[in-house]
């Protein structure tokens, strides 16, 4: 459940003048049950393009929550027979289908139709959705030896599409400085934001004890998010000022967060709620609505945020948080890993 994988559904459920199948590199999905019954969905985790049934669909959870690609870093190319296997499975379910456009989303998916296009079907039409900052991916996910390879398949495997979708015009110029993909090819596409569905369901009630002054973080629990600055700059905060924290979402920081907030003695200040499927009832009552990461794209909670009518503070860690509050416009911008700045920014937030 994350930036992405939110646009994804947003696109599927709103899309009127095609008829889209959902094709899952794995069998897990926490966003499924928001799509219509009539929507087919495939995995590429099986054998053959078989739709999966109503109950593989309901209990198919994000249940691995590591990284497979560079985790461990070096070990990529381990990867390349899973990979042929997927592409060659998705070749065979866009022809079954007849499919018109795979339109990927995040690296790895654009990875496996390119070998798919690549090696199996030449005709296929491919529409690349890039939700990172693909430098940076590359940077924090791969180590130095596989980092040359990945490049040179950007370089040369992005150009296979017919269209490079990118949520920012920082992501556009990231491919364009450190890719050379030509600028010609990269379409600038916000992701959706659904103003109503948002507002509607941050309506519902939520049991929220006091009137204690509220944070509310929202993403994937990965170091990429930065969640470890957020309670250490929490930590700071005077104690005087009864502030909480709330942090919702799951992932393989968990343990060392829940170990963070005992260690410097925040345990029933700072709260992480996991995985909500309606994390907008949080927000809409936070009287701060914070983004620490350490990397991001056009991180969709800042949009969220501001249709609830919530400040935002967030790190200027990319061009895409900057686009996005227009150089601090619309939100509060504090240096990336700055505690200090983020700690004061927060105080200043919640005191004015």
């Amino acid at each position: 459940m994350g930036g992405a994988e939110r646009s994804l559904v947003n696109f599927v459920t709103h899309v009127r003048r095609i008829h889209p199948t959902l094709a899952l590199i794995e069998t897990a999905a926490d966003l499924l049950t928001e799509l219509s019954s009539e929507v087919k969905v495939y995995s590429l985790a099986k054998r053959s393009p078989v739709p999966l049934s109503g109950e593989e669909r309901a209990s198919a959870h994000s249940v691995a929550t590591t990284r497979r690609a560079g985790q461990p870093p070096g070990q990529t190319a381990l990867e390349l027979p899973g990979l042929l296997r997927k592409a060659l499975l998705l070749a065979r379910l866009a022809r079954e289908t007849n499919a018109e456009v795979v339109s990927t989303f995040l690296n790895r998916s654009h990875t496996i139709a390119i070998i798919a296009k690549a090696l199996f079907a030449p005709r296929l039409r491919i529409v690349i959705n890039v939700h990172e900052m693909l430098s940076d991916h590359l940077e924090r996910f791969f180590s130095p030896r596989e980092r040359p390879f990945m490049r040179a398949f950007i370089r040369h495997g992005f150009p296979r599409a017919a269209r490079i979708i990118v949520v920012s015009d920082g992501v556009k110029q990231d491919l364009v400085r450190h890719f050379s993909i030509p600028s010609e090819r990269i379409t600038v596409v916000p992701n959706p934001v659904d103003l109503e569905r948002i507002r509607r369901l941050g309506a519902e009630p939520v049991d929220i004890r006091d009137d204690a002054p509220l944070i509310v973080a929202v993403g994937r629990l990965v170091q990429l998010k930065g969640f470890d600055l957020l309670i250490r700059a929490f930590a700071r905060l005077p104690v005087a000022l009864g502030a909480r924290l709330f942090i919702v979402g799951e992932g393989d920081q968990g343990g060392a967060l829940e170990a963070l907030i005992a260690e410097l003695r925040l345990t029933g200040r700072v709260g992480l709620l996991g995985t909500q499927a309606n994390p907008w009832k949080f927000m809409a009552r936070a009287d701060v609505v914070a983004l620490a990461s350490r990397s991001e794209a056009f991180p969709n909670v800042i949009g969220e945020a501001l249709a609830l009518r919530r400040p935002v503070i967030a790190t200027n860690c990319s061009p895409g948080v900057k686009e996005y509050l227009d150089g601090g416009r619309y939100g509060v911008l504090v240096p990336p890993e700055d505690l200090h700045a983020l700690a004061g920014g927060l105080e200043r937030i919640l005191t004015g």
